[in-house]
């Protein structure tokens, strides 16, 4: 309906447009006797009236009207070539797919390797920037290692024999980097960037870190957007990440369901989507057919008897937790200001339609 109206639209301008230059589409005949006879008549009598008109001419005066129609023909047809290309734009930006977001956003999504070199640890996840000056969210569980380690308060000596137990112990990874997209992202260029951690919250599974490096292209880092809006089951979704470690992929699917909850993460809804997700995409984010954040990426079911449920952190949640970071740093006496951008359907479609 919508690429129907577009159509219409630019065809009715079209009309408009070709009307002030003096011209109707109407038969050739007509159209002679419109302007090169300056007769307002439209009846099939009119061609006769043109043609006796005509004949009477001398062949200076033919050889200057045929220029002067030569010449508005010409300007009809640069004018018809403006507005084709007009409605071809407007009908691409009404048929937005979803899969365009894996290359405009490629400058969003990181590939992240932590390193704890302490009890020789390291993983891979994905990360996102979400704001200008380098805010990136990921999983908790992709920035928090977990090591199971002699603990020394129970070291015993018992004759020829020592006795101990083990205990398990967390925390963050002292090296946390990061690299763009090779082939398509302006950050790319072989560079490895370094994330400093911020905040987390193991009950969220969220992390905030941020890129410690400035940005190497322009006054600003490119941020994915919060979607301001209500998503909906059957909506589209784009999986952006750095899939086992490969780095960014991008799979599609749509919104299974909405505000699913599980009892080993009380706080958290998840949104249920039949989109990939593979091992090394945690942390990643998960956008509409707006390009606008709906979730991060988290986890999957993984069964004999199960298929293609993967499941991403609720954007209400990210931006509750994201609060509760300003508040803590508050707290402690270093503010910051997280100042991610929103993204709505309307604001979405008109830049679309503006485009």
């Amino acid at each position: 309906m919508k690429k129907r109206l577009i159509i219409l639209t630019a065809i009715l301008a079209i009309v408009l447009t070709l009307s002030v230059a003096g011209c109707s589409l109407v038969s050739g005949t007509d159209l002679i006797v419109n302007n090169g006879g300056g007769s307002s008549g439209t009846s099939a009598s009119s061609s006769t009236i043109a043609k006796a008109d005509y004949s009477s001419m001398t062949r200076e005066e033919l050889e200057a009207t045929l220029t002067k129609y030569v010449d508005i023909c010409d300007k009809q047809s640069a004018l018809l070539e403006d507005y084709k290309q007009i409605v071809e734009e407007a009908v691409a930006n009404s048929e937005t797919k979803i899969g365009a977001y894996a290359t405009t956003l490629v400058d969003c999504v990181m590939n992240l390797t932590c390193v704890e070199e302490q009890y020789n640890l390291g993983c891979q996840g994905s990360g996102f920037i979400i704001t200008a000056d380098g805010y990136v969210i990921t999983n908790n569980h992709v920035v928090q290692y977990e090591a199971t380690v002699i603990d020394p308060d129970s070291i015993r000596q018992n004759g020829f024999f020592t006795q101990y137990r083990y205990k398990t112990v967390t925390g963050v990874y002292s090296s946390i980097t990061a690299v763009f997209d090779s082939e398509s992202s302006y950050y790319a260029n072989g560079t490895v960037y370094h994330l400093e951690f911020v905040y987390r919250d193991a009950d969220y599974d969220l992390a905030l870190l941020k890129i410690v490096e400035e940005v190497p292209t322009g006054d600003s880092w490119s941020a994915v957007p919060f979607y301001d809006g209500t998503t909906k089951r059957g909506d589209e979704v784009l999986v952006l990440g750095n899939a086992d470690g490969k780095g960014l992929s991008a799979t599609a699917g749509i919104v299974s369901a909405t505000g699913k909850t599980f009892t080993d993460s009380p706080k958290l809804t998840f949104i249920q989507t039949d989109a990939a997700i593979n091992g090394g995409n945690s942390g990643g984010p998960a956008v509409n057919i707006y390009g606008a954040l709906i979730g991060v990426v988290n986890s999957k079911f993984v069964s004999t008897s199960i298929e293609n449920m993967g499941f991403a952190i609720e954007l209400s949640k990210v931006e509750t937790f994201i609060a509760d970071a300003i508040a803590d740093a508050t707290a402690k006496g270093a503010p910051i200001t997280v100042s991610y951008t929103t993204k709505g359907a309307q604001a979405a479609t008109a830049a679309q339609d503006a485009a």
